[in-house]
């Protein structure tokens, strides 16, 4: 588990524990025999508990869906793009066609990913985080923050593909294959993008 995954579930996570251990003491008798008085959760314990349980639904569903969209991608590249395409206008035509299916899984892993970014439900009584928290190798940044990190890699990682691809369609000395080979470098680069967020958020996407 990594760090900012730890820090993040660990106070989500000890509420659990505790309501867990109320639910328990509910169950558990006296050294007599005699049972012990029942607890009863407040309403918002009992809210916080049935938040909870929503929350770790939805985590769940979009763990799931992360992972559909991450795996149909990898195996479009697996299966190789445009085995049938002959000419050079069948490989600009092509790779278009696949780089819109591409982007829009990317666009969809990113939304996941931003999605997982949302803060599970407070605890009653917890104050709500308002700044980046103190760590030992440094701070752990709130839940705004780290949406605000990931569109700022997203931003950069975009710029970096333009450029990149655009080096690679100038290969070609404004010949005719300078479009496909542009559109075979936005693919590829897209695809390892991808690889790189599932590494990144593997906290979130798998855990």
């Amino acid at each position: 588990m990594n760090a900012k995954y730890g820090c993040r579930w660990a106070v989500a996570l000890c509420g659990a524990v505790i309501l867990i251990a109320v639910f328990w003491s509910q169950r558990c008798c006296g050294q007599e025999g005699t049972e012990r008085p029942k607890k009863v959760l407040t309403p918002e314990q009992l809210a916080y508990q049935q938040q909870w349980k929503e929350f770790m639904d939805k985590h769940h569903r979009l763990q799931a869906q992360g992972k559909a969209v991450f795996d149909a991608e990898m195996a479009r590249e697996k299966a190789g793009d445009c085995p049938n395409a002959r000419s050079n206008a069948d490989f600009i035509n092509c790779f278009g066609d696949q780089l819109t299916i591409t982007d829009g899984n990317l666009k969809t892993f990113e939304g996941i990913i931003q999605a997982l970014q949302a803060p599970g439900p407070q605890m009653p009584g917890q104050a709500e985080v308002t700044g980046d928290v103190p760590g030992i190798a440094g701070p752990a940044l709130t839940p705004q923050h780290f949406i605000e990190e990931f569109e700022r890699v997203e931003k950069i990682w975009g710029e970096y593909r333009e450029t990149a691809c655009t080096a690679a369609f100038h290969q070609f000395d404004g010949g005719t294959g300078g479009p496909s080979f542009e559109g075979q470098c936005e693919l590829k680069l897209t695809r390892d993008h991808m690889l790189e967020l599932d590494m990144i958020y593997g906290g979130d996407l798998h855990l």
